[in-house]
């Protein structure tokens, strides 16, 4: 081998080592900076036929300073969160009451009406039916917290239209 080989060598073989020393590990918290009290989680699909299903996380807390939450992971997915107050939502669909009516022809013009299939933010934790993960950043660091038994609200069912005479 000569120098100019060997030189690269050390140097890709350097580069992977300092690679692998920047993989971040899941950094979980035993105990919330903040207060949430009786998270829970409820499913929900739309009265009419195609209009869509799917459950969101509801997660009231407290004494939330310097802190954003990102996302909820739950029932291996990943969503963004909204606040609405003190209260964190995360919103998953799910496949129930999905319009599944797709044009395929040789012609791309006649598949211009299809809609684009969702495709969820996969989560790399392993979890229960009743659990989720909190992904926060405090003080530029990103933490996780799990919640462990939600409580599971009931399924509400939105009606298609508003009830005549009202």
């Amino acid at each position: 081998m000569n120098n100019i080989s060997r030189l690269l060598f050390y140097f890709l073989i350097s580069m992977s080592f300092i690679n692998c020393s920047t993989v971040k590990t899941n950094t979980f918290v035993e105990a919330a900076p903040f207060v949430i009290t009786a998270p829970y989680y409820n499913s929900w699909v739309a009265g009419v036929q195609g209009g869509g299903s799917g459950i969101n996380v509801f997660l009231p807390v407290s004494d939330i300073r310097n802190i954003v939450v990102d996302s909820i992971h739950f029932r291996g997915e990943k969503a963004i969160v909204v606040k609405k107050g003190s209260l964190i939502v995360g919103r998953f669909k799910t496949t129930d009451n999905q319009s599944r009516d797709f044009i395929m022809s040789s012609n791309p013009e006649d598949e211009y009406q299809n809609r684009l299939v969702y495709k969820a933010d996969v989560s790399p934790f392993v979890l229960a039916n009743n659990e989720c993960v909190i992904s926060y950043r405090l003080k530029d660091k990103r933490l996780y917290y799990k919640i462990s038994n939600l409580k599971k609200g009931e399924l509400i069912a939105y009606p298609s239209a508003p009830p005549k005479n009202r």
